[in-house]
C-alpha cells in the first residue's frame, strides 16, 4: 500500500513537474519517502497537505535553480534527513557472473563534519529540494565508483534519448545518475522496454566519444570529452580515462566496440534503502542456552537481501548449524554461547553503506559451589567454609545462614574472607548450628549452595568432612616408576615400580633392572583413570584411580609425548614426535571414549593433502569454569604461516587460516570462552625471531588485533578473565597481565622480575573468586607468587633445588608446578630429589617428599571418581 501510494503521487508529479532537474525530482522522491516512513497514524489528508507543500517548494527552488544557471550545480547545499538514505543499484550481469555494489550517495553526515542534524520537523522546513551531499573527493577510482560512473553515463545518454522522442531540449551529460528516475517512472507508462534500443544507444554513445571517428576509443579522447561535457560532476573519484583501466580487455591502451559493449551489457535497477537514525545500534541481551532470532531493520523497495556480518565475515559463509540467516533476513542464533557475544552487523546484499550493528550481550545464570557439604565441630572450635562463584556478568555474592543474610559481628566473631571467598566463624556455640548459604545473584538469575554446619559435644574426626584436600591425590613420574601420595600428611598411598610386570602382559612397566622410566606428559581422564606416555616405548599407559595399576597399554606412533582430554567428548589426543627430537614433522592420534572401561586403540584424523607427518603443533581448548564445549581445535605445520581449523567431533580439518599477512607461525596458543578469543604467540618462520601476539575470533576466524610489540607466551585463567603473557629475556622475565572485555584484552600492569621463570600455573584466590599464578625458577629454589587483581607479589622460599635443565625431557619444563584446583589448598612441584607440597592460603612449604630420583611430572586426581 505504502509503495502503490508512493508510485501514484511520483506519476502525477512526474506529469506536473517534467521540467525538473533530475537533482531537484529524485530529492522530491526521497523526500516523500521520508515522509511517507515518519508519517505514524496521521491521516492521508494531512500527508497530502504536506505533499502540496513539498510541490510549492519544489516548484520555488526550480525557479530559484533556473534563474541561477547550471553553473550553480556545483554550489550544492548539504542537508540530513532523520533516515538514512541510499541508492542502491543492483546489477544482473548479462555475459559475467559478477555483480557490483553500486551505491551513489546516502544523505547520513559525519557528526564531526559542518552539516548539522535537525529534528524531522526541522527538516521540512530547511531542506531545499536541490540539496545534496557533495562527495569526498578521491584521487582513487574503485570498481564501485567506477561503475557508478557508467551508469550515470549510460542514463542520462537514455534519458537525453527519451527527451528528444519527446521534442524536449537536450539533457546535458552533467545530470545525475540519479535522473534514473525519471526513466523508471516513464517505462511505467510505456508498460515495457525495448531491449534493443539499449545496444543502439550505447552505440550512438560510442559514436559520440570518438572524435576522430577511427572506430577506437583512445586516452586523450576519453579526457577531451569528460572535461568538454563537465562530467566530472558525475563522479569525484573517477573519469572517462578509467575505462581504459577496468574495460580494455586486450590492453591495448584503447577501447573498441566489441569492448565498449561489455562494459556497458549490464541491466539496472534501482530501489531505496533505509534504516531508521536511531535504530543504527540494537541492543540485544540473551541467556546461555537461549535461542535468539534478530531482526534487521534494513528496509528497501523492493526488499533487499540482507548479508549478515560478525567482524567483517559473512555469516553465511560459516555454515554453522548454531548461525542461521533466515530468507526474510532474520538472523536466527541456537543455543546462544559465550562466544557468541559480540557485535553484528547487517545490510542489504548490494548496498555495505546502510549498515545497522547489533550489539549481542550474553550472560549465564550463576553458579555457585561451597565446601564442606557438612560437616560437625565441637563447641570452641572454628568453622571454615568456602565459595566459588562463576558467571557472567559475575555475580553478588553474599553468605546467609538459614534464609537470612549473614552480617560480621562487632566482635568479629564471623569473618568473611575475600570477595564472600570464604566464611570463618570463631569459637563456634550451639547456636551457630545451621545450613550456611553462599547466593550469588545477577541478570542472569539467582543460585545457592549450602555447606551445613553442626556443632555437638562429642563430634569426631569421622563424623567431620574436611576441606576437599581428603579427597585429592596426586601421582608422581620419576625414574624408576610412579608414587602417589596425599597432600595434607604427605602420606605415600601407592607405589609402582619400574620393574612392575604390567596386569595381563609380560611387559614392563619401564624395562628390567637398572632401566629408567622416560615419561612424556600425563593428564587424569574423569577422574578414573591417568593416561601417561611413554615416548620411548610408542604406547600410553593407562592407570586406574581406584585399582592404582596399569589397566590397559594402546600403542601409538613413534615417541608419543603430548597429551590432552577433551572432556565433552571423551576423547584423548596424542602428539606424536616420531624422533627423539622435535622436528615439526608429527603426527597425530585420537582415542575415542577414553573414560570407559574397554580395551581402547587409537585412529588418525582425517590427513591434509594425503599427509601424517606435518605437524609442528596441536592447540586443543582445555575446558574451563563456564564449561564451553569446544567444537574446533587448531593445528600448526612447520615453516608455515597460518593455522589449520580441525573439527574435534569429526577428527577432521575443515578450514585453513591465512596468517601471511602478520608473519606469523603460531607457536602457543590459548582459548577464552568469554567472547570467544584465541590468543596466538607468533613467530617467524625458520628463524623463529618473535613477531607479537595476536587475537583471533574463535567464531569466524577474524585477526582482530596485532599487537608487534607484545612479546611472549600467553597463558589464561581457567575463568577466562585475565591473560597473563610472559616474556623471557636475557636477564630478567616480564609478566604482562591484561584484562578480557568486550573490546578486546586490555592491559592492566605487568611485573618485571630477575627470577628465571621455569613454568606457570593459576590456582585459586585466596581474596576473590578468581585465580592468583605461580612461577617457578629453573634455577633457584624459590617460587613467584601474584595477586593478579591487586598486583602483589610474594616470593615463596626454601622449595628445593630444581633439577638441571639438561635433565629435562621432551621438551618439558625442568621444574613444573601443579595445583590441587578448585577448592584445592596446595600445590606441588618436583625438585631435583624431592617433591615439595607448598600451602597456597600461607603461602609456605607444607611438607618435602624425598627419596625420588628425578621426579619430572606430576597430575592431581580426585580420590573418588
Amino acid at each position: 500500500m505504502k509503495e502503490k501510494y508512493l508510485m501514484d503521487v511520483l506519476d502525477v508529479s512526474w506529469r506536473r513537474f517534467k521540467s525538473l532537474s533530475p537533482l531537484s525530482f529524485l530529492l522530491y522522491y526521497v523526500r516523500l519517502v521520508d515522509l511517507e516512513g515518519n508519517k505514524g497514524n496521521s491521516d492521508s489528508s494531512s500527508s497530502s497537505s504536506t505533499i502540496s507543500n513539498e510541490d510549492d517548494r519544489v516548484q520555488s527552488q526550480q525557479q530559484q535553480h533556473s534563474a541561477a544557471g547550471k553553473d550553480d550545480r556545483n554550489s550544492w547545499t548539504t542537508a540530513t534527513v532523520q533516515s538514512t538514505f541510499s541508492v542502491e543499484t543492483s546489477v544482473a550481469a548479462a555475459v559475467s557472473a559478477d555483480s557490483y555494489s553500486m551505491i551513489s550517495t546516502t544523505s547520513e553526515t559525519d557528526a564531526e563534519s559542518s552539516n548539522v542534524r535537525s529534528s524531522s520537523s526541522q527538516t521540512e522546513q530547511q531542506l531545499p529540494i536541490d540539496s545534496f551531499l557533495t562527495p569526498a573527493s578521491s584521487s582513487i577510482c574503485s570498481q564501485q565508483d567506477y561503475e557508478i560512473l557508467k551508469a550515470s553515463l549510460f542514463f542520462c545518454a537514455q534519458q537525453q534519448q527519451q527527451r528528444i522522442r519527446e521534442n524536449s531540449t537536450a539533457v546535458s551529460h552533467t545530470d545525475n545518475l540519479l535522473l534514473y528516475n525519471h526513466a523508471r517512472l516513464s517505462s511505467m507508462e510505456d508498460g515495457h522496454s525495448n531491449a534493443g534500443s539499449k545496444d543502439y544507444l550505447v552505440s550512438l554513445m560510442f559514436s559520440h566519444y570518438d572524435l576522430n571517428n577511427n572506430g577506437l576509443l583512445e586516452a586523450q579522447e576519453l579526457s577531451k570529452t569528460f572535461e568538454d561535457e563537465h562530467l566530472s560532476q558525475l563522479s569525484k573519484e573517477c573519469s572517462l580515462s578509467d575505462m581504459l583501466a577496468y574495460d580494455d580487455v586486450d590492453h591495448d591502451t584503447h577501447l573498441n566496440l566489441n569492448e565498449f559493449y561489455a562494459a556497458f551489457s549490464k541491466l539496472y535497477s534501482v530501489s531505496v534503502v533505509s534504516l531508521d537514525k536511531a535504530l543504527e545500534l540494537n541492543q540485544v541481551s540473551a541467556r546461555v542456552g537461549d535461542n535468539i532470532e534478530i531482526k534487521c531493520d534494513v528496509t528497501g523497495s523492493p526488499t533487499p537481501p540482507i548479508v549478515w556480518r560478525r567482524h567483517g565475515l559473512d555469516l553465511a559463509q560459516l555454515a554453522e548449524d548454531e548461525l542461521k540467516v533466515f530468507p526474510d533476513g532474520a538472523l536466527y542464533i541456537n543455543n546462544v554461547r559465550l562466544i557468541h557475544a559480540g557485535n553484528y552487523t547487517c545490510h542489504a546484499q548490494r548496498n555495505k553503506d546502510v549498515v545497522q550493528t547489533h550489539a549481542l550481550h550474553v550472560h549465564t545464570l550463576p553458579e555457585v559451589r561451597v565446601t564442606p557439604r557438612i560437616q560437625s565441630r565441637r563447641p570452641g572450635d572454628d568453622s571454615l567454609m568456602k565459595c566459588h562463584a562463576v558467571g557472567v556478568p559475575f555475580p553478588k555474592v553474599e553468605w546467609l545462614k538459614n534464609d537470612e543474610p549473614l552480617r560480621s559481628n562487632a566482635g568479629e566473631r564471623i569473618e568473611s574472607i575475600g570477595s564472600y571467598s570464604g566464611l570463618k566463624i570463631h569459637s563456634i556455640n550451639f547456636a551457630d548450628t545451621g545450613a550456611y548459604m553462599c547466593q550469588a545473584s545477577s541478570i542472569g538469575g539467582l543460585a545457592r549452595d549450602i555447606s551445613s554446619l553442626v556443632v555437638q559435644d562429642d563430634s569426631t574426626p569421622k563424623e567431620s568432612s574436611l576441606l576437599s584436600e581428603s579427597n585429592k591425590k596426586f601421582f608422581v613420574f620419576h625414574d624408576w616408576g610412579v608414587s602417589v601420595y596425599e597432600p595434607q600428611n604427605c602420606r605415600l598411598l601407592h607405589m609402582i615400580q619400574s620393574t612392575d610386570i604390567m596386569p595381563g602382559t609380560q611387559d614392563y612397566v619401564c624395562g628390567s633392572k637398572g632401566v629408567n622410566c622416560s615419561w612424556g606428559r600425563a593428564i587424569a581422564v574423569a577422574d578414573r583413570y591417568i593416561y601417561v606416555t611413554q615416548p620411548n616405548k610408542d604406547r600410553v599407559l593407562v592407570i586406574s584411580n581406584i585399582q592404582m595399576v596399569v589397566v590397559d597399554v594402546i600403542m601409538t606412533d613413534r615417541y608419543p609425548v603430548d597429551i590432552f582430554y577433551v572432556e565433552h567428548l571423551d576423547q584423548v589426543w596424542i602428539v606424536n614426535w616420531r624422533d627423539e627430537e622435535d622436528h615439526g614433522v608429527k603426527t597425530i592420534q585420537v582415542i575415542r571414549e577414553a573414560s570407559q572401561k574397554k580395551k581402547h586403540h587409537t585412529v588418525h584424523p582425517e590427513p591434509i593433502d594425503g599427509h601424517f607427518d606435518l605437524v609442528y603443533s596441536l592447540f586443543i581448548p582445555p575446558m574451563q569454569e563456564y564449561g564451553h564445549r569446544y567444537k574446533y581445535g587448531y593445528v600448526s605445520h612447520t615453516n608455515q604461516r597460518g593455522l589449520y581449523k580441525l573439527s574435534l567431533p569429526a577428527m577432521k580439518y575443515v578450514k585453513a587460516i591465512d596468517l601471511a599477512p602478520y608473519n606469523c607461525v603460531p607457536r602457543s596458543l590459548q582459548y577464552s570462552s568469554l567472547y570467544g578469543l584465541v590468543i596466538m604467540e607468533c613467530e617467524e618462520p625458520v628463524t623463529r625471531r618473535p613477531t607479537g601476539q595476536i587475537v583471533m575470533d574463535y567464531l569466524t576466524d577474524t585477526v582482530l588485533s596485532h599487537k608487534v610489540t607484545l612479546l611472549g607466551q600467553p597463558y589464561i585463567t581457567p575463568d577466562s578473565r585475565i591473560v597473563v603473557t610472559v616474556h623471557r629475556e636475557k636477564t630478567s622475565v616480564t609478566l604482562i597481565v591484561q584484562h578480557t572485555t568486550e573490546e578486546g584484552l586490555k592491559f592492566a600492569f605487568d611485573v618485571r622480575t630477575t627470577l628465571n621463570v621455569s613454568h606457570v600455573i593459576f590456582h585459586p584466590s585466596t581474596t576473590s573468586h578468581s585465580y592468583d599464578l605461580y612461577a617457578t625458577s629453573a634455577d633457584k629454589g624459590d617460587v613467584l607468587f601474584l595477586n593478579l587483581e591487586a598486583g602483589k607479589v610474594d616470593i615463596i622460599t626454601g622449595v628445593g633445588k630444581p633439577l638441571d635443565s639438561h635433565l629435562s625431557e621432551w621438551g618439558a619444563p625442568n621444574r613444573p608446578i601443579a595445583s590441587a584446583g578448585l577448592f584445592g589448598t596446595y600445590l606441588i612441584s618436583p625438585a631435583n630429589e624431592a617433591i615439595f607440597v607448598i600451602n597456597g592460603d600461607t603461602r609456605t612449604v607444607n611438607c618435602e617428599i624425598g627419596g625420588l630420583v628425578h621426579p619430572r611430572h606430576v597430575s592431581w586426581i580426585n580420590s573418588r571418581p
